[in-house]
């Protein structure tokens, strides 16, 4: 019996469909339109006293889509469903890209010269250029797919979501 080993691709659409990017958020402000204004529930810095508290750091809110026509109010917990590739691709913009423009400048100075702190200058100065070239392309190409409600919580899923996320250290979900 020969076993058939599945390629690459299979095994990525696989797990594209297997497991999905789901992500709990709280309503906080319901639209006219389709578009309800969500943010992501912080529970941990509720209960300690960490810098977010300390500092007063507000929640920001982002759009998401209820294409399912969902009865919404304040304060319900929904999950929502996030475009893979979109935050695959901004999570690359962000910490990878500018890396490669620092290594990319870095490598090009360093054929004209071997002065450490020139190396160093124009590597820093490649790094902001990364960084700078992320916001560009960010504001010309907008901001992406907006996330789509696939479901509201139960009380009980709330409660085992809460259970899970606090910091109490009661469960395995804080870490």
């Amino acid at each position: 019996m020969s076993r058939v080993r599945p390629s690459l691709l299979n095994v990525c659409e696989y797990h594209v469909r297997r497991c999905p990017m789901k992500q709990a958020v709280i309503v906080n402000n319901v639209q006219d339109d389709n578009t309800i204004l969500v943010y992501y529930p912080n529970p941990k810095s509720e209960k300690s006293n960490s810098s977010r508290s300390f500092w007063g750091v507000k929640e920001r809110t982002f759009p998401a889509l209820n294409l399912e026509h969902f009865d919404l109010h304040e304060k319900d917990m929904v999950e929502i469903l996030i475009d893979r590739n979109g935050a695959i691709s901004a999570a690359f913009m962000m910490f990878i890209f500018p890396l490669l423009c620092f290594l990319a400048v870095y490598l090009i100075v360093g054929q004209f010269t071997d002065t450490e702190w020139i190396l160093f200058l124009f590597g820093v100065l490649g790094l902001t250029s990364g960084i700078f070239a992320n916001g560009l392309i960010k504001k010309i190409k907008g901001i992406g797919k907006i996330p789509t409600i696939i479901r509201v919580l139960s009380r009980a899923e709330i409660l085992e979501w809460t259970t899970c996320n606090s910091a109490c250290k009661e469960c395995k979900g804080c870490g």
